[in-house]
C-alpha cells in the first residue's frame, strides 16, 4: 500500500505555491507533516470555491503573512482565513472558510466538536465567557451558521476511520444521512479527506457509504489532490 506520508519539504512547497499566487506568504511554527497536509487540504477547498465561480479573498493577514490555525484552541481573530463571495442576481453571498473552529452540535446547544475545515456564514463566530471554570474564553459558531465541513486525516483509510466520520456527520449535519435530492448550490458537501490510498476492502466501504449518504470520501490526496480539485475534475465532487 502506498505510504501516506509525503516528504515534508514537498508538502510545504505545495502550500507556499498556492499562497504565492495570492501575493502573500506562509507563517507557521509547526513542522508536523499532518499540519502541512491539513493546510494543503484547506487550500484545495479554497480552490474548489474558486473553480465554482466564487471570488476568493485572504483576510486577517499578519504582517502580510497568512497565519494558519493549526490548533483547536486560541482566538480566531489571531489567525487568517479565506473569504469567498458569489453574486446571484442582486444578492451578494459571502462565506468564510475557517480552520479549526468549534461548532455547536445539531442536537444540543451545549456540546461542540471541531472540524478541521469549516465553511461558515460571514461574521458568525461567537464567544462564551462561561464555558470554562476559569476566565478562558471559548470561541464557537452556532450550528445554524455552519454551511459545510471537512475532516482531514493523514492516514491510509481503514474501516473505523470511515465509520467514525458518519458519527461526526450525524452530530453536525444529520440531514446528509437521509435520502433526498440536493440542489447544486455549489457548496462542497461535508467531506472526509484522506492522504493515503484505499485498498479493495475500504474501496467497498467508501462506495457503500457514498451511495447511501450525500458525502464525499476522498482518498490518495497526496497523489491526486491537485487533480481532484483542478478545473477539469472538480465537478465530480458532490455539492449541496
Amino acid at each position: 500500500m502506498a505510504n501516506p506520508f509525503k516528504d515534508l519539504k514537498e508538502l510545504q512547497r505545495d502550500v507556499e505555491t498556492y499562497l504565492r499566487r495570492n501575493r502573500t506568504a506562509m507563517y507557521n511554527n509547526s513542522k508536523r507533516i499532518s499540519d502541512f497536509f491539513e493546510m494543503a487540504c484547506y487550500n484545495n477547498i479554497v480552490r474548489f470555491y474558486e473553480n465554482n465561480g466564487y471570488v476568493v479573498s485572504l483576510r486577517n493577514l499578519k504582517n502580510n503573512k497568512f497565519v494558519y490555525k493549526t490548533t483547536t484552541a486560541g482566538d480566531p481573530s489571531k489567525y487568517s482565513f479565506f473569504e469567498v463571495r458569489r453574486q446571484i442576481g442582486q444578492i451578494d453571498y459571502i462565506f468564510e472558510i475557517r480552520h479549526n473552529i468549534n461548532v455547536q452540535s445539531y442536537h444540543t446547544n451545549n456540546t461542540f466538536t471541531t472540524p478541521d475545515i469549516s465553511i461558515i456564514k460571514q461574521n458568525s463566530i461567537l464567544v462564551d465567557n462561561t464555558f470554562y471554570a476559569n476566565a478562558t474564553r471559548y470561541f464557537y459558531i452556532k450550528n445554524s451558521s455552519l454551511i459545510s465541513f471537512c475532516e482531514v486525516k493523514n492516514f491510509n483509510p481503514y474501516p473505523e476511520l470511515l465509520f467514525n466520520f458518519i458519527g461526526v456527520i450525524n452530530e453536525l449535519r444529520p440531514n446528509l444521512l437521509r435520502q433526498r435530492k440536493y440542489t447544486n448550490t455549489k457548496h462542497i458537501t461535508s467531506s472526509l479527506m484522506i492522504s493515503g490510498k484505499s485498498n479493495s476492502h475500504t474501496d467497498r466501504i467508501i462506495s457503500n457509504l457514498q451511495s447511501r449518504y450525500h458525502i464525499n470520501i476522498i482518498c490518495d490526496l497526496f497523489n491526486i489532490g491537485g487533480v481532484t480539485f483542478g478545473r477539469n475534475s472538480f465537478k465530480r465532487v458532490k455539492t449541496i
